[in-house]
């Protein structure tokens, strides 16, 4: 059963516009509906020289892989909480994450808080209001099928 906190790793689409990942991206889970079926997630980017600077925004928040150290990420890295991304959830997924791990307690709850933080109080466009069902996302990632 996947859980908030884990992580997944698939090919998303980032928009409604039809930009799609060219390759699995990491995906942290921060909520699953039961009662809908669904998951909310978010992307996660690593920060590297050429995008250290998108760490800084206001529409991304800063996880560092250390203290406590992280295994579900590789290197510090950003989420962002500039969109609305939500998949159908299906049996399958468990599949997809990258271990059983969880974001460390702490780390999770900055993450969380400040999307919750971003969606009530910024205007996210309706292109970035992503749902997915179950057949977009086998047919993003092929190894579901």
């Amino acid at each position: 059963m996947i859980e908030i906190g884990q992580v997944l790793s698939l090919k998303i689409r980032f928009n409604n516009s039809g930009a799609v990942a060219s390759v699995a991206h990491p995906i942290l889970v921060l909520n699953v509906d039961n009662d809908k079926n669904i998951l909310e997630v978010a992307h996660i980017d690593s920060i590297t020289e050429e995008k250290k600077w998108k760490a800084l925004l206001n529409s991304n928040v800063t996880i560092k892989k250390s203290n406590p150290n992280e295994t579900v990420i590789d290197k510090d890295s950003f989420v962002q909480i500039d969109n609305i991304i939500q998949f159908e959830n299906f049996p399958k997924l468990e599949t997809k994450r990258r271990q059983i791990d969880k974001l460390s307690d702490k780390k999770f709850e900055k993450v969380l808080n400040r999307y919750l933080q971003y969606k009530e109080n910024e205007w996210i466009d309706d292109n970035k209001k992503v749902f997915m069902d179950k057949d977009e996302i086998i047919s993003l990632n092929e190894d579901l099928k």
